[in-house]
């Protein structure tokens, strides 16, 4: 009877301790509604980096953000550097857009209408022996590219082709890995949005970087029409302070850590700004910075 007693006791004890473990999970909140990172979790990416005085070109490895630290860069360097140079030593000068092939190992990018070699979509597997070759201008618009990015969901690449008057400023689609042709989506963009920044969310949703002074606003983008759609205000700010009327920067969105937009500033000046955040409206506001982590940057990739 004892034995049988004490049995029962051992029973209700396991069962209330595993309803005590069950409890507790329910209240543990996810980790993009909390205000602390997990620190088992850090998002890694590609950085772009540009030096503003000789436009030299630079490819980096990220691991954390501000509010998944700690965040450390190191240079990506296959057989020498990680300057973007062609086969000949070479330098790439003021590249504009960076992404990255995980099916090939490839990178692509893409320079704009500064430097010697505009306009061009850039490939290598080695930042030291990059080929580069003319875009091929399939809608007729005026070229100036920027801010490439792989749609994971469907494998195409889309860029930035700036513009302050109409038709110009709009999302292309590139043909790499195919021909390296830039082919319109059916409707521009707005001429006062200054899309600074280019990428997809988990889902394969496409949204810009609308840059004004030490702000941004998030747009979603149809990535079928061209179209423009809802946009969200940034919950903090994407620079220090004031330096162009619409900053440069490089935009990205974590699916495997933290779920989150990711900015890295452009700032030839001062100490370049990196967020991670999420607006209002798109499960926020949730917002991190760290000053002086990266270099200036111009572009994210997703690895």
């Amino acid at each position: 009877m004892n034995r049988l007693n004490l049995t029962i006791v051992l029973g209700l004890l396991t069962i209330a301790a595993c309803k005590k473990n069950v409890t507790a999970d329910k209240t543990t909140p996810p980790l993009s509604a909390g205000k602390t990172a997990n620190e088992e979790c850090q998002p890694p990416m590609y950085n772009l980096a540009v030096d503003s005085a000789s436009g030299f070109s630079f490819i980096y490895k990220v691991v954390g953000s501000p509010g998944a630290g700690p965040i450390s860069v190191s240079p990506y360097i296959v057989s020498s550097t990680n300057q973007l140079t062609d086969c000949g030593s070479n330098p790439i000068r003021y590249a504009t857009g960076l992404a990255y092939d995980p099916t090939t190992g490839t990178f692509w990018g893409t320079t704009g209408i500064t430097g010697p070699t505009p306009n061009r979509i850039l490939k290598f597997t080695d930042p030291n022996c990059v080929t580069i070759m003319p875009a091929i201008n399939a809608c007729g618009i005026a070229l100036n590219l920027s801010d490439v990015e792989r749609d994971q969901t469907t494998g195409a690449f889309y860029a930035i082709n700036r513009g302050t008057v109409a038709p110009n400023n709009r999302i292309v689609k590139l043909g790499i890995p195919g021909p390296p042709t830039v082919n319109c989506l059916p409707n521009p963009l707005p001429v006062g949005l200054n899309a600074r920044g280019l990428t997809f969310n988990c889902n394969g949703q496409l949204y810009v970087m609308h840059t004004s002074g030490t702000s941004g606003i998030i747009v979603f983008v149809d990535k079928l029409t061209g179209l423009n759609g809802a946009s969200f205000p940034y919950p903090g700010v994407i620079a220090p302070f004031v330096t162009v009327p619409t900053p440069e920067l490089g935009l990205h969105f974590d699916c495997g850590c933290i779920g989150r937009f990711i900015t890295g500033g452009f700032n030839p000046v001062s100490a370049p700004l990196m967020t991670d955040g999420l607006p209002a409206g798109l499960g926020g506001p949730i917002y991190f910075s760290a000053l002086g982590a990266l270099k200036p940057t111009v572009d994210f990739a997703r690895p």
